[in-house]
């Protein structure tokens, strides 16, 4: 499952949903062991109980009641203060602010021993949100930061 913008996997739990579009008939689902996972959110649905039934909602929409949804962050906000965490470099800073361009959104992200590195919000970048421990894990693509302390 992937998330909208700002909301947090540890929230839903026990959250209603419907499928879109419906199987044969319109039924009701409930979230639960919900957990993020490299490639998105993991999640049980109530009453799905085998593969071959979860194959058959692959590629599908989960809504739900807007007022059932805790509320989110703005999307400036949701990734603020979050530690980044390169596969190759370890800890590279915290994310003091996101940018919104017309290609990507970019994070600017502080206080690490690269100085400031600008990340891009894009799926070669980004590996796995942890919003319980406030950690994104990312991927730098060469050239984003100077190895040496400096500026590219």
């Amino acid at each position: 499952m992937a998330l909208a913008d700002g909301l947090s996997a540890h929230d839903l739990d026990e959250l209603m949903v419907w499928v879109v579009p419906p199987r044969a008939e319109v039924r009701r689902y409930e979230l639960g062991d919900i957990r993020p996972v490299s490639k998105g959110t993991l999640v049980r649905l109530s009453e799905v109980a085998d593969a071959a039934a979860a194959h058959d909602l692959v590629g599908r929409w989960l809504l739900a009641r807007e007022s059932d949804l805790p509320e989110a962050p703005t999307r400036d906000e949701a990734s603020l203060g979050y530690t980044v965490r390169d596969s190759i470099r370890g800890d590279i800073g915290r994310v003091t602010e996101r940018i919104t361009t017309g290609a990507n959104d970019v994070l600017v992200v502080e206080g690490g021993p690269f100085g400031q590195v600008l990340v891009p919000v894009i799926a070669d970048v980004m590996r796995q949100v942890d919003d319980q421990n406030r950690v994104l894990h990312v991927t730098l693509l060469d050239g984003l930061i100077d190895e040496n302390g400096g500026t590219p």
